[in-house]
């Protein structure tokens, strides 16, 4: 799936798959796979949820030119972000449990 990310968007979502390999030392990595672009976090959620794989979505911003993390999926399909006043992992709603 390829969006067209607009020249002007002020935000980007990067949805990243992430895998682990194993080195012929045997040490386990962490490593990205399949990535995505889109406008909305949404669009991003959608992808990695369709994938069915742990991930993660970071954004980035035209005013700042950075990109921060913004949420991760867990294996279990649970999705937590970053509480940047504490500093700890929150759930994130599931919008279709909502009443």
């Amino acid at each position: 799936m390829s969006l067209r990310i607009p020249r002007n968007a002020q935000r980007v979502f990067y949805a990243t798959e992430s895998t682990t390999r194993t080195k012929p030392d045997g040490t386990v990595i962490r490593v990205a796979g399949r990535e995505q672009r889109s406008t909305t976090f949404r669009e991003a959620k959608a992808f990695l949820d369709g994938l069915g794989v742990p991930g993660g979505v970071t954004v980035w911003t035209e005013r700042s030119q950075q990109t921060n993390a913004y949420a991760d999926r867990h294996a279990d399909g649970t999705w937590w972000a970053l509480d940047r006043l504490t500093g700890t992992q929150v759930p994130l709603p599931d919008p279709e449990k909502r009443h």
